[in-house]
């Protein structure tokens, strides 16, 4: 996109948002503003990893003050910080997504060329993939950790009811049936944020559709509305006709998805590993710590494509304001920052207290010593037993689309669309973006 259309596009979005940043005021008292997504329970550890950088931080870079911003991670990527890019005053340091939103604040020059800073470091070449981060062979965020998708489940319940992990969908769906039966909810969900649901909707249509489908959308090269999608979120009104998500959805957060699961509401829940911590946190899963399995969403008959990819990848880090090469103390707080954050004791410390995967090259004899959860070593087998993966569909498509797709999945869900009047809507929307060459 060039530039006056990407601001002209970001400026539709400012003109929606009454939320301005305090960096701007920040950075003229010579605060750095770091803003992160670490809020709630759910996500502590992560937290105190991020305070504990910032006091090495402190002591390495003297006399810079910092200020932590805490931001819902929805409202930071879709409104907060595409509001701050307008008008130029994003953070110093800011939760990053890679793929098209990293794409887009490049073509507008406002994030930084971490290329030189990896180079000078010793990191180029410690991360396991910077793809979704590169843009014309430069790199321009860093991934904290990997992520993979699939289903946890309640193992107690399986094994009381004889029930085996499936290996195809058709299982899936007989288990599904049988504990609908028993006056359980299939699967936990909470739908109110439109991609909670979108997870399950991306591994669905990757099987039915082929797991390379999403690269196509932005060239033309694929439909949204091919029939292949329209077979799979078919298949996906099929369950909630069936009743296979819990009533009221659309009006719970995502972390009540995660309570059904641990009051035993539910049985299973497709969600990403980051969530695997919390089952091994007595506080919050109670008599469910350490009774959680993990599945990935299995084969589905007459699908295309390799039918073992999983829906994971490096899509999510921190970004760096372009504007912090211009003062060099801002410039040595955030390589001190990455030089902190990015290395094999807070990739370890990251998967032991959160099961959040390493995004670097971590010794296997650090990995095979790391004091991981059962479940942690699930999902890193099942990770393991797949041909490969593919990213999250939201880092492929532009945010004009995204929103498209959101909106039509809670309308889906709420039976006010078809499958085929949905992803028509979808398609046309990514004309649109196709044709004001977004990418």
């Amino acid at each position: 996109m060039k530039k006056s259309l990407l601001v002209s596009s970001l400026s539709l979005v400012l003109a929606a948002s009454t939320v301005l940043s305090t960096a701007g005021a920040a950075s003229k008292t010579g605060t750095i503003v770091i803003r992160h997504t670490q809020l709630g329970e759910a996500k502590q550890q992560r937290l105190n990893i991020l305070k504990d950088v910032l006091a090495r931080v402190s002591k390495e870079v003297p006399g810079v003050k910092y200020k932590l911003d805490g931001v819902d991670s929805d409202v930071n990527r879709k409104e907060k910080l595409r509001s701050e890019m307008v008008v130029n005053k994003a953070p110093a340091i800011f939760d990053l997504f890679g793929g098209s939103d990293t794409q887009l604040y490049v073509e507008a020059n406002r994030l930084l060329d971490l290329t030189p800073i990896l180079k000078e470091l010793g990191l180029s070449n410690k991360f396991i993939s910077l793809n979704e981060f590169t843009v014309n062979g430069k790199i321009y965020g860093l991934p904290i950790g990997g992520y993979q998708e699939g289903y946890f489940y309640n193992k107690d319940y399986f094994k009381a009811h004889g029930l085996k992990v499936p290996t195809t969908l058709a299982e899936l769906e007989k288990i599904a049936a049988a504990v609908k039966k028993d006056g359980k909810t299939p699967f936990a969900q909470a739908s109110k944020a439109a991609w909670v649901p979108l997870m399950t909707a991306n591994t669905l249509w990757s099987r039915y559709a082929g797991p390379d489908i999403t690269n196509g959308f932005s060239t033309g090269k694929t439909k949204w509305n091919s029939a292949p999608m329209i077979s799979a979120f078919t298949k996906y009104q099929e369950w909630v006709k069936k009743g296979y998500f819990k009533q009221g959805e659309l009006g719970l957060d995502y972390a009540e998805q995660r309570n059904q699961l641990i009051r035993g509401e539910a049985v299973m829940m497709y969600d990403g590993s980051w969530a695997s911590s919390v089952f091994a946190d007595k506080a919050q899963a109670g008599d469910m710590t350490g009774k959680v399995g993990y599945f990935a969403l299995p084969a589905v008959a007459g699908g295309k494509g390799n039918q073992t990819y999983v829906n994971g990848g490096f899509s999510n880090g921190y970004g760096f304001s372009a504007k912090v090469k211009n003062d060099k103390k801002q410039l040595a707080f955030v390589k001190s920052f990455i030089k902190n954050m990015y290395n094999d004791e807070m990739q370890i410390r990251g998967l032991e207290a959160d099961g959040v995967l390493p995004s670097m090259k971590v010794s296997s004899t650090k990995l095979a010593n790391a004091k991981v959860t059962p479940l942690v070593k699930e999902i890193i087998a099942v990770g393991n037993k797949a041909s490969g993966a593919f990213p999250a569909f939201d880092s492929l498509v532009s945010a004009d689309v995204n929103t498209a797709l959101s909106e039509g999945i809670q309308k889906l869900i709420g039976g006010k669309v078809t499958p085929k009047a949905m992803l028509d809507a979808v398609q046309k929307a990514q004309n649109i973006a196709n044709s004001d060459d977004d990418f």
